[in-house]
């Protein structure tokens, strides 16, 4: 696995004195903060010098967004109720991978507003039970990363990438003081453990590094963090590595009981699986210890099969079925899925080289150029690749999506050696990248929710837009992504079906316009009444629960199923609501349904629509007004026309985001998003002698509160 890219994991900070005390030679270009561990001396010194406490950059990259609590499993709301939802999913994700023809390393970015970069930002939390903080972030994952697997109830975990032997060898320092050294990065920046890639040592350093995963395990329940979660690989496909796990450094045997990683990716060996240029060195899946034949026992959902999808995603599609039965059926383990979103640009890319190269294009052809290349619409066409890899080829979690006999075809066998090579234009036969995406994830592993509480809102924001919008007014025209402040997005995309027998409605993201944050939900196209099925959800209906859309067009319902009729959605018609800001804002009491379990919500759409925000509510929650609301650092250009500033306040657990704003006059202008106590404003526009700023805490409910401000002053 190593082979693929330079992963700069172990990198380290490049000074722990006070911000006033650093040489300019010695700072990052302004006053960007810089990122945690990333400079480029000694990884090790630079990890044993290091204290987060002590660095005035760290408090910009920690996650301050819990992990939600997930919901039971409900089968009879599931795509496909025959699957097992105990049945694990798990990714190695970049945080943020640039879809432009450069490729620029931005996964130390925590967010961008006024961005040149068009980036991927995921979506399929729903999936993902693990998600491994990929490419050049080491051991703090990007904190994007972490609030939005937190928000969908997911683990995040940082790297530790083929570890200096001085963190793990006891020579420079003591192994539990390495474990808690570890264990409280995880805890000050708010991430949940570690996957632990070590390849290619002794049997001496892996008896090492298992003494110190155990030391980890206990300086993580000493801190009381209870979700704290360690993942093994070592390029095999052996779980005795973990089960029982080498002998202690002493000799002396691991005892069945004993802490260890609570989970194991399997190398991609197992499934015959290998690259022309050096990938894979576990052994075929034949040859690996049954359970039964190891000793001690453990958890088969404990073992999470990895697939090297970068080479092209459809490899997935010819082994998956091996460990799970599609849409239902016996499952050997998880799945882990390594860098899809980079196979899946690899695709993109191949096709366009392809369509390019043609001498004379068809109409169709330059359509479909100009899909994946025009601004208005490259990122809808991304998303529509990128969705039939997590749903299916149909794009429709609910359909089978098996493969057809062509496409089986061009799969071949699944019980033989396979070779592929790494795309390179123009391409050659061998291509990972010609295996066809067929089932999806979706087709394997249950979709997971946690929508079990209210309130609940979504406003369908993405983590990506080219202008952002609050409470229906446009608040900045400019490029911007952040994923840490993404929704929770609809349970599935796109479950559609038919309520009339005619052709099903389009439903997608809008990114032209928004009830609040980058983006809308638009259903749109010729067909005729449909029904779009949005979120999984527990929850108990009392006497002041309300439902509520913010909504543009006409002829819409929303479909409630409850767990006691789980076959039957009850639907209500959306009235005409208040209009706010070009939108209608319609509220319903649910009092008759009052001791249901809400189980599943739907729309209803009998024509085009725009959907800005879903709300399960009860009474509102008021959130007080931030304190401590300062400017903490400020950096003027040479033109005097724009300045860098750090803002700092107290932070509230109890709110959902907070937003700022520079305002003048009447007029106020978005400068950020963030879930933090910290933030930095790259190049403020100066206005006249002094800038407002404005901080605007929101609830659970995304009603804003009393909003704090200060002053900069601009000398």
């Amino acid at each position: 696995m190593h082979s693929r890219r330079t992963f700069l994991a172990l990198t380290a900070s490049a000074s722990l004195l006070p911000w006033s005390t650093l040489r300019a030679a010695d700072a990052p270009a302004g006053l960007a903060p810089k990122y945690p561990l990333s400079g480029p001396e000694d990884a090790w010194l630079a990890f044993k010098a290091y204290d987060p406490a002590t660095d005035p950059d760290a408090a910009h990259f920690r996650s301050r967004v819990a992990r939600a609590e997930r919901i039971a499993p409900f089968a009879p709301t599931q795509a496909h109720p025959a699957l097992n939802p105990a049945v694990p999913g798990a990714t190695l994700l970049a945080a943020y991978l640039t879809l432009s023809d450069t490729d620029i390393d931005l996964n130390r970015t925590r967010y961008a507003v006024g961005s040149p970069h068009w980036v991927h930002v995921e979506r399929s939390w729903q999936f993902q039970d693990i998600a491994v903080g990929w490419n050049t972030t080491g051991l703090v994952p990007n904190p994007s990363l972490v609030d939005a697997a937190h928000r969908n109830g997911a683990l995040c975990l940082g790297t530790m990438f083929q570890p200096d032997p001085r963190f793990f060898d006891g020579t420079d320092l003591p192994r539990p003081q390495v474990a808690a050294k570890l264990v409280g990065l995880a805890q000050y920046f708010g991430f949940d453990g570690y996957f632990v890639n070590f390849e290619s040592y002794t049997d001496e350093d892996a008896r090492a590094v298992q003494d110190l995963i155990a030391d980890m395990q206990a300086a993580a329940k000493a801190a009381g963090l209870s979700d704290f979660h360690i993942q093994y690989y070592n390029g095999h496909t052996g779980a005795d590595a973990v089960w029982p796990g080498s002998p202690h450094v002493d000799g002396t045997p691991r005892g069945r009981a004993e802490a260890r990683s609570d989970s194991m990716m399997l190398d991609q060996g197992w499934s015959n699986y290998g690259l022309t240029r050096g990938c894979c060195s576990g052994r075929p899946l034949k040859a690996v210890p049954t359970l039964g034949q190891i000793a001690g026992s453990y958890d088969p959902l404990d073992v999470y099969y990895g697939f090297q999808l970068y080479p092209g995603p459809g490899y997935f599609g010819l082994m998956a079925p091996t460990v799970i039965q599609p849409n239902g059926g016996k499952a050997l383990g998880g799945l882990q899925i390594y860098s899809v979103e980079d196979g899946l640009r690899k695709m993109r890319r191949a096709r366009l080289d392809a369509l390019r190269a043609l001498p004379q294009p068809t109409e169709v052809e330059r359509a479909e150029i100009a899909a994946f290349t025009a601004p208005a619409s490259r990122r809808n066409a991304w998303y529509n690749l990128y969705r039939r890899f997590w749903a299916g080829q149909s794009g429709n979690p609910a359909m089978d999506n098996a493969p057809t006999p062509e496409q089986q075809a061009i799969y071949g066998p699944a019980d033989v050696r396979k070779i592929y090579t790494d795309y390179q234009a123009p391409g050659q036969a061998s291509d990972q990248i010609r295996l066809p995406v067929t089932y999806g994830v979706a087709n394997f592993i249950a979709e997971r929710s946690v929508i079990g509480a209210l309130p609940f809102v979504s406003h369908f924001n993405t983590g990506d837009g080219d202008r952002f919008f609050v409470g229906g007014e446009r608040v900045a025209e400019t490029p911007w992504y952040n994923m840490g402040i993404q929704d929770v997005l609809p349970t599935w995309t796109w479950w559609t079906r038919s309520l009339d027998g005619g052709a099903v409605l389009e439903v997608d993201y809008d990114y032209v316009d928004a009830y609040d944050g980058g983006a809308s939900l638009r259903i749109s196209g010729a067909g005729s009444a449909t029904e779009v099925k949005l979120y999984k959800t527990q929850i108990a209906i009392d006497g002041e629960t309300t439902i509520g859309l913010a909504y543009k067009g006409a002829g819409l319902e929303v479909g409630l199923v409850f767990e006691d009729a789980p076959d039957t959605t009850e639907w209500l018609k959306v009235g005409k609501g208040k209009a706010v800001n070009g939108w209608r804002q319609w509220r319903q009491s649910l009092k008759g349904y009052e001791g249901r379990v809400l189980a599943a919500v739907s729309l209803g759409a009998s024509g085009p629509a725009s959907i800005g925000e879903f709300a399960l509510t009860s009474e509102a929650t008021a959130v007080a007004k931030p304190e401590g609301f300062a400017v903490t650092a400020s950096q003027i250009d040479a033109s005097g026309k724009s300045a860098d500033l750090r803002l700092n306040w107290t932070f509230d657990p109890s709110v959902r985001h907070y937003d700022l704003f520079a305002v003048n006059g009447k007029a106020r202008t978005w400068l950020g998003r963030i879930v933090n106590d910290a933030y930095f404003v790259k190049g403020l526009a100066r206005t006249d002698g002094s800038t407002v700023l404005q901080l605007v805490p929101y609830g659970r409910d995304g009603r804003p509160g009393e909003a704090a401000t200060t002053t900069f002053d601009w000398g």
